[in-house]
């Protein structure tokens, strides 16, 4: 990647994520299937209440509270693939999309569910996200992903906190 990446302010209410290449352009548009409800992530996103201690309490508890956060997550998730609409290039192979300040927390929490889920479906701890040598074919993707949505949320906390 020859080109800079950077979060920049672009206008008082908007943010521009800039020096996308093809690749990262991708991964970028994974965010909202990343994080979309998956089985092997399902008891991370919405554990129970009492470890299975009490069936009752955690299937009522899954009742008021379980579509409260589909319905959260799934916002999130719809938020930034509305953005990710306006992923343009806007010459070369460089890629650009504007984040919407109002829009900065459902992109954080849309990075975080994402490497969550990905975290469960392919069984990575922290011990796989502190490596930095990279780890060859999938699982080394995978891990390259997490990284690059965990800077990314760190940028957007950061941005956040200058306006």
């Amino acid at each position: 990647m020859s080109q800079k990446l950077s979060l920049k302010l672009k206008a008082p209410d908007v943010f521009v994520l800039e020096g996308l290449d093809d690749f990262l352009a991708a991964l970028l548009r994974e965010v909202p299937d990343a994080g979309a409800p998956h089985p092997d992530s399902a008891e991370r996103f919405f554990p129970k209440l009492t470890a299975g201690r009490d069936k009752a309490a955690d299937e009522e508890w899954r009742d008021l509270v379980g579509s409260d956060l589909e319905t959260h997550f799934s916002w999130n998730r719809d938020r930034v693939e509305q953005d990710l609409k306006g992923l343009r290039s806007p010459g070369g192979e460089v890629w650009e999309v504007e984040i919407p300040v109002a829009g900065m927390p459902a992109w954080i929490h849309a990075l975080n569910q994402a490497r969550l889920s990905l975290s469960e479906r392919f069984q990575l701890d922290e011990v796989d996200l502190e490596e930095s040598g990279g780890k060859p074919g999938p699982e080394g993707l995978i891990l390259f992903q997490m990284q690059f949505y965990g800077m990314l949320q760190e940028w957007l906390l950061s941005a956040g906190d200058s306006v």
